[in-house]
């Protein structure tokens, strides 16, 4: 499982690409669910719009949460819900490998 405290927003990954073509549609391709309701970040109700690039010090390279546009411009440290699904947004574990990677509680 991975932690819930500690991440951040990281914004050079906007740069990269995968060929699942978004973000969004990388999250939707891993996570194995269906598009959230809510936002991944605690205490906040917004609906997701972007899937979003986030680090944390303790999780080996970056991951793509479900995300709200408030959200998505957050400069200092936030914590995910306990239910959040992070999968890999290296595409060499994703997408490039065809297989599919997730996080947390989403194993099953």
């Amino acid at each position: 499982m991975y932690p819930i405290v500690g991440w951040r927003n990281r914004k050079s990954a906007d740069t990269r690409n995968c060929a699942c073509g978004t973000w969004k549609q990388h999250w939707l391709n891993y996570s194995g669910r269906g598009w959230p309701t809510s936002c991944s970040v605690m205490r906040c109700n917004n609906p997701p719009t972007v899937g979003a690039p986030v680090i944390n010090s303790n999780v080996a390279g970056e991951s793509i949460v479900p995300m709200c546009a408030a959200c998505n411009k957050l400069a200092e440290e936030f914590i995910l819900k306990i239910n959040a699904i992070a999968v890999s947004a290296n595409p060499a574990e994703t997408c490039a490998a065809k297989k599919r990677v997730m996080y947390g509680s989403g194993w099953e």
